[in-house]
């Protein structure tokens, strides 16, 4: 691991509780002192491009090289050294700087030794762009090849579900099948539900249903199915103008985007650039500016500048003048818990996502999507089951825990299975599975192939 910043930390972290031996480089001692008295990791002190630092950290024998320090260039450098002079097997590197992905197709397989590259930026904004494809959703993740579709909604008053069982939702739904996966209700309780745990109104649920049933199954959590068009956006630097151009691609979306930006000359900027939206120029914390950005008719307020205090108290500005859901970025983990409570409806973390993306492709072995709630402390995972699985000619009510893992969903032959309670699992299955992290890498070696000698 080189780098034992926020990102490097939480990599480490998940690595060593998870029985790898991960060795640690950062060019600051205290930061070093911290990682080695709260993980169980090799520190080693120095410059993370450094031939003899890197032989000192075990490259020789490494598995893998996580290059995520606060230089991209260092980042690449280190990849391309792991490869040439060792010959690391998996390489995987922090690139920041939006330049990077704007010139050219320059991260093309083969044209650098790179497996993945990671962008805070493109992550947080990937999250953003799916979050506006359904209306008042908190997230939007197509997978199992686009059959299933798993959404974060916040259950409203008027929702006919509310104060209702899960074991009395398909009397509800009728035509249409939903999942619940999980439920956050306040600050600090998830639940993992069983067929006895109720819906309240303002919890935070995240349901897996068919690609083709989610505007039906958006009316049970109390939503008409009408698309977002009021947005406004606070901060116009790069991550803004990045995402509002992946945004206004979407054609089947009729988008009102007004972006607030403090500095005039990026806001000049912005006009000349984004000839479809408005450009306020103006400080987003005071009421006027607000006012003149109309957050009070809009249906979502993004606020994504580099100042978490600003995100924090422009989005609890909005709320008070009207907004229906805001969402604010954050940079430091300091804050990370803070929003919540004050009412901010999601907290978009460059960390989580990041990580998020490092550990799925770490993990490989048929795993295509993760998701985390509560800082990690519960994962999604969708995977696929080989042809000689240990786990084959199960039943799936024999692998769910009560409240630490469960399956609520297969897909088979492009057909979706919801709530599979007796179902016989079978190679090329993907399943679904929502799971505590301390209970993800037993769960992981659950479903993996056999050795050869076994089959």
């Amino acid at each position: 691991m080189l780098g034992a910043g926020r990102i490097g930390f939480g990599v480490a972290k998940e690595l060593s509780l998870n029985a790898n031996d991960v060795s640690v480089v950062d060019s600051s001692a205290e930061v070093l002192k911290v990682v080695s008295e709260r993980l169980d990791v090799k520190p080693i002190y120095g410059h993370a491009a450094d031939i003899d630092i890197l032989k000192e950290a075990g490259i020789d024998e490494a598995d893998s090289v996580i290059a995520v320090t606060s230089s991209d260039e260092v980042n690449i450098t280190a990849c391309q050294i792991s490869d040439f002079m060792f010959g690391v097997e998996t390489r995987i590197a922090r690139v920041s700087k939006r330049s990077y992905f704007m010139n050219g197709e320059i991260f093309v397989r083969g044209r650098l030794p790179l497996d993945v590259v990671v962008s805070p930026e493109i992550e947080i904004s990937e999250i953003v762009r799916r979050s506006i494809s359904i209306p008042g959703a908190i997230d939007v993740i197509n997978c199992m090849g686009g059959l299933v579709k798993v959404i974060g909604i916040v259950c409203q008053k008027v929702a006919p579900i509310v104060d209702m069982t899960l074991k009395y939702l398909a009397t509800m739904a009728k035509d249409l099948e939903i999942a619940v996966i999980c439920i956050k209700r306040g600050q600090d309780n998830l639940i993992l539900p069983t067929e006895d745990d109720l819906i309240m109104a303002g919890d935070e649920v995240y349901f897996a249903c068919r690609a083709s049933e989610s505007v039906g199954a958006l009316k049970l959590f109390g939503y008409d199915g009408e698309w977002t068009s009021r947005i406004v956006v606070i901060g116009g630097g790069e991550m803004c103008s990045g995402i509002i151009d992946s945004v206004l691609r979407q054609t089947e979306l009729d988008l009102n985007i007004k972006v607030i930006e403090k500095d005039i000359k990026q806001a000049e900027f912005l006009s000349e650039k984004l000839n479809d939206v408005e450009i306020i120029h103006g400080d987003p914390l005071k009421v006027e500016v607000l006012k003149a950005a109309k957050v009070g008719e809009a249906e979502l307020v993004i606020s994504m500048t580099d100042d978490d205090k600003t995100n924090v108290l422009s989005c609890l500005l909005s709320k008070k003048l009207g907004t229906t859901r805001v969402s604010a970025v954050l940079n430091e983990s300091s804050y990370a818990d803070l929003p919540y409570t004050l009412g901010i409806n999601t907290i978009l973390d460059s960390r989580l996502a990041t990580i998020s993306k490092i550990l799925r492709y770490l993990r490989k072995g048929g795993v295509e999507n993760i998701i985390e709630f509560m800082d990690g402390e519960v994962e999604v995972l969708v995977i696929e089951i080989p042809h000689n699985s240990y786990t084959i000619g199960t039943l799936t009510r024999d692998i769910v825990v009560k409240n630490e893992a469960h399956i609520p969903a297969i897909a088979r032959n492009n057909e979706v299975i919801l709530l599979p309670k007796n179902v016989m699992i079978e190679p090329g299955d993907k399943l679904l599975i929502v799971a505590k992290s301390h209970s993800v890498e037993r769960i992981l070696k659950m479903f993996q192939a056999k050795p050869t000698y076994l089959s």
